[in-house]
Parts: C-alpha cells; structure tokens; sequence
C-alpha cells in the first residue's frame, strides 16, 4: 500500500480486513486482532489505521478510538488512496474514497485532500487519453466531493 515491507501479522490483518468488506468475517475479530498488536514492538497503529481505513470502514470504526492523536497524525491515507486513483477509479471505489475521507476527517484522522484531488486530477487526466466520459464521471464526482470537502474545512 505505502512502499514499506510489511509483517506478517500485517498482511493478516489486511486479509481480515478484505474479509470483513467481503462480508466473510466479523469485524469484531480484525478489531480484536488489532487490539492484540498493542504490547508487540514493531507496532505501528498508524500503519494498521491506514490499513482498516483503505480496507474496512467497519472495522475502522472499531479501532479509531484506541488510535492516539499523534498516531492519528502519522496516517498516510490521503497518499496511499491518491496512489490507487489510477487504478481503482470504478464507481463502487470512488465511492469508498470519499467516504473514506470523511470518516477519517470526522474522527481526527487528518486527510491532505490537496494530496488526494492531485491523485484524481493525475487519474482523470491518464483517462482522458482513451476514456469515455461514463468512465471517467466517477473520478469527476470524487474530485467534486473532495473540492466540497476541502471548501468545509
């Protein structure tokens, strides 16, 4: 997601996560799992938050509370969402992210949506080389959403 290597407990954690979107696990067992990271020491909360952000608003609503403020500050989900716009551009995804972002500027997660629209803006232009403007629309709504966001704060 972000370019770092990643543990094994993390990519399970991903995993479950993916279930629980999935609607194959509970999320009460992703956010039970990530409670147990706590007394590991290379546990990062801010690296596992981006993780249930990106993956699992459910099990990020059970997490963001034992996520500290200065945790909170370290999150990368603005870039690792602005690296996936060329990539993940369906309606269904565009959705998410704006969805996304709000849940995590409403519970102090900050969001560098400067960051987020420059990922859009970069997606949109890559499409309008070969895309039609159905294909493009969701990323054109996500780009107003993100502007209306931005407006807010």
């Amino acid at each position: 997601m972000d370019g770092h290597i990643r543990s094994e407990r993390e990519e399970f954690f991903e995993q479950l996560c993916m279930s629980v979107d999935a609607d194959e696990a509970h999320e009460q067992e992703a956010i039970e799992f990530f409670e147990n990271q706590f007394d590991q020491p290379d546990f990062d909360p801010a690296q596992w938050l981006d993780i249930a952000l990106y993956y699992s608003r459910a099990v990020a609503s059970g997490i963001v509370d034992m996520v500290t403020a200065e945790d909170k500050e370290r999150s990368n989900i603005a870039e690792i969402i602005a690296d996936n716009l060329d990539i993940s551009y369906g309606e269904d995804e565009c959705q998410q992210f704006a969805e996304t972002i709000e849940f995590a500027l409403n519970n102090g997660v900050p969001v560098d949506l400067d960051l987020v629209l420059d990922g859009c803006q970069r997606a949109i232009d890559d499409l309008d080389t070969w895309a039609d403007e159905d294909t493009k629309a969701p990323l054109l709504r996500l780009r107003e959403e993100l502007l209306r966001q931005q407006g807010e704060r």
